[in-house]
């Protein structure tokens, strides 16, 4: 018979108090105090619900690089096209200064206390109205700066409010720009043209995920600072899908596509830098959303059909679970 020094090596050791979950992954050990035998296991992720926006609204932008207990989301569409910011502490959503333009799907970088956003579109009609545009976010108020090469709505926004990223988009094809703190610069182009199409990470590590070329596609695109490569495919086509991450941690979270069903789908996928996987699905079907965070600690807000509802990422969860005998 096979034992557990045998197969892990060592033997089960006797603890007073359970270790943390997270450090004992993987492991078995016997609580003396209890009497019981256990271990610990690494689940799949899960979302949870957050503080509702004050002002529900789709096609929001966000600060990418904030975080799930310190966010900013600004703009967007309710359908009237929106000024709107507001900042979240974890708990809550308070209304903050306004943006200077109204402005639907534009980009969004940097942090609750320094972001950043450029292009998008401004109300119609007539549509298609795609302002050259960027203003920054000191904690405080907009103020504007200098503006995007090309203009363009529906485009992947990310990185921090001194080094962003403004690629593809509606009339942009397959432009990508970076941003200094001061200027914009045109640097290589995506290898393929795409809208509706979120991204996540910085100037030398980026990734985006998804989009409509169209028709709608799986195809993903790594950024090293200097070009883009083709990585592995989501799951699933999907276009206006919620990317918040890393380039080698990022989640992928809702979306559309016609042909999936339900659409918008709630479906959400984990990219470990190689391969996505599917993991827990939202409570809330969407697109369009704004999104921040890590690949591990996340949230998405608002999002179409046009919602109040934020939901928070955590990934992994950890569990310590008793062995029993039946």
């Amino acid at each position: 018979m096979a034992t557990y020094k045998g197969i892990k090596g060592v033997k089960v050791v006797t603890k007073t108090s359970d270790p943390t979950a997270s450090e004992a992954t993987g492991t078995i050990w016997y609580n003396s105090t209890g009497d019981a035998l256990k271990y610990a296991i690494q689940g799949a992720g899960a979302w949870a619900a957050g503080g509702a926006l004050n002002t529900g609204r789709h096609s929001l932008m966000s600060a990418k690089s904030g975080t799930q207990t310190a966010s900013l989301v600004f703009g967007g569409a309710t359908p009237t096209y929106q000024k709107i910011t507001e900042s979240y502490d974890g708990t809550s959503w308070t209304e903050v200064a306004d943006l200077a333009v109204a402005l639907n799907d534009a980009g969004g970088a940097g942090t609750q206390t320094a972001a950043l956003c450029y292009g998008g579109e401004i109300q119609g009609p007539p549509w298609g109205n795609y302002p050259l545009h960027n203003e920054s976010w000191d904690g405080t108020s907009w103020t504007e700066v200098n503006n995007t090469l090309v203009g363009g709505d529906t485009c992947a926004g990310f990185g921090l409010q001194t080094a962003a990223m403004f690629v593809g988009g509606t009339a942009r094809t397959q432009s990508t720009e970076t941003w200094n703190g001061t200027s914009w610069t045109e640097v290589n182009n995506l290898l393929g043209a795409r809208s509706y199409v979120q991204g996540c990470g910085t100037t030398t590590a980026g990734l985006i995920a998804g989009g409509s070329i169209p028709p709608y596609t799986d195809t993903v695109e790594s950024w090293n600072g200097t070009c883009w490569t083709e990585v592995a495919d989501l799951n699933e086509a999907k276009s206006s899908n919620n990317v918040f991450g890393t380039q080698t941690l990022a989640i992928s979270a809702g979306g559309t596509n016609p042909a999936l069903s339900p659409n918008p789908t709630a479906n959400t996928e984990s990219w470990d830098g190689t391969s996505w996987t599917e993991v827990a699905n939202l409570g809330t079907a969407r697109h369009s959303s704004g999104a921040a965070g890590t690949g591990a600690l996340g949230l998405i807000a608002g999002g179409n059909p046009v919602t109040t509802a934020t939901e928070e990422w955590t990934d992994p969860v950890y569990t310590i679970k008793t062995v029993t005998v039946s």
